[in-house]
């Protein structure tokens, strides 16, 4: 069977467009249609039906792009293994997610670089949760790191780990005296104004993976950003304010701290280190070194 016509099949049974699928293989329709007939050819049996509603998977088309999708991630992993096992020096990238810069990276890969050598930490920030569960279930992640509650109904955390959470207001804004008088007064959660007037907590978790920007003595939200430079950028041009993980601290240039002020709690979120379902063996060393160290930094 040739491979090529396994990705020609489960690319036009993606788009379920035979111009869009040519379009995306770089191939024109006579010669997507011709593989999809050969790959018929060798599996009996129709993938596909066209009329007037368009293009259809039928019921064994369907079946069969489960299994093709299967196939082909473990041949590119074949590849990707006989590629590592050809160069004994070959550069391996751990593709690492985070929903936050917290940690230190560089640190972190330069020990890891010690122990076993020859290894980059490819890191990916910005992403949501649901984004990096995607990820990592397609192999395109190695490991993620994320709030801890956000992920225990998904997947198993390989290590946790408690970050404390701090907030950051502009220098010498008028709701700082007022914010410390509500954070003594409602403990875990921050008041929030309701329409109505009455004001209820908010929990830490709602402050995490995407980082809403508050604004006013009614805490109107202005919008929801983790670039540290634009929640800077909003603090100190809006007089808002946010709640980030401490940690998150290290990564604003120091020449802006004089411009803001941290309001310290004892407020804490766990974090928990997740896996992708399916890693080349080469990575797993690397994986587990730096589930270890990002807990621990």
């Amino acid at each position: 069977m040739d491979i090529r016509n396994l990705e020609a099949f489960i690319v036009l049974a993606e788009t379920l467009n035979y111009h869009k699928a040519s379009q995306r293989l770089y191939l024109s329709q006579p010669a997507l249609s011709k593989k999809i007939h050969g790959l018929e050819d060798i599996l009996g049996a129709s993938l596909f039906t066209r009329g007037p509603n368009g293009t259809r998977l039928t019921d064994f088309g369907q079946k069969t792009l489960d299994n093709a999708r299967k196939l082909l991630t473990h041949y590119e992993q074949f590849k990707s293994q006989v590629h590592f096992d050809s160069k004994e020096d070959m550069v391996r990238h751990l593709y690492v997610g985070s929903c936050f810069p917290i940690h230190n990276y560089t640190q972190i890969e330069k020990q890891i670089v010690e122990k076993k050598g020859n290894v980059v930490l490819a890191l990916v920030t910005g992403l949501s949760v649901d984004q990096q569960i995607s990820l990592l279930n397609a192999g395109m992640l190695h490991v993620a790191v994320m709030p801890l509650s956000s992920i225990m109904a998904k997947l198993e955390p390989k290590k946790v780990f408690t970050e404390r959470l701090v907030y950051i207001f502009k220098k010498r804004s008028h709701l700082i005296s007022k914010f410390r008088t509500a954070l003594s007064q409602f403990g875990n959660g921050i008041p929030a104004e309701k329409s109505s007037g009455k004001k209820e907590g908010v929990e830490s978790t709602d402050f995490l993976n995407i980082f809403p920007i508050y604004t006013g003595d009614n805490m109107n939200l202005l919008l929801k950003t983790n670039d540290i430079m634009l929640i800077i950028e909003m603090i100190t041009k809006n007089s808002a304010y946010t709640c980030v993980p401490k940690r998150i601290i290290s990564a604003i240039p120091e020449y802006y701290m004089n411009s803001l002020e941290l309001v310290e709690t004892d407020k804490k979120i766990e974090l928990g280190v997740v896996w992708a379902k399916s890693m080349g063996d080469h990575l797993i060393e690397d994986a587990e070194n730096f589930s270890t160290l990002v807990a621990n930094v």
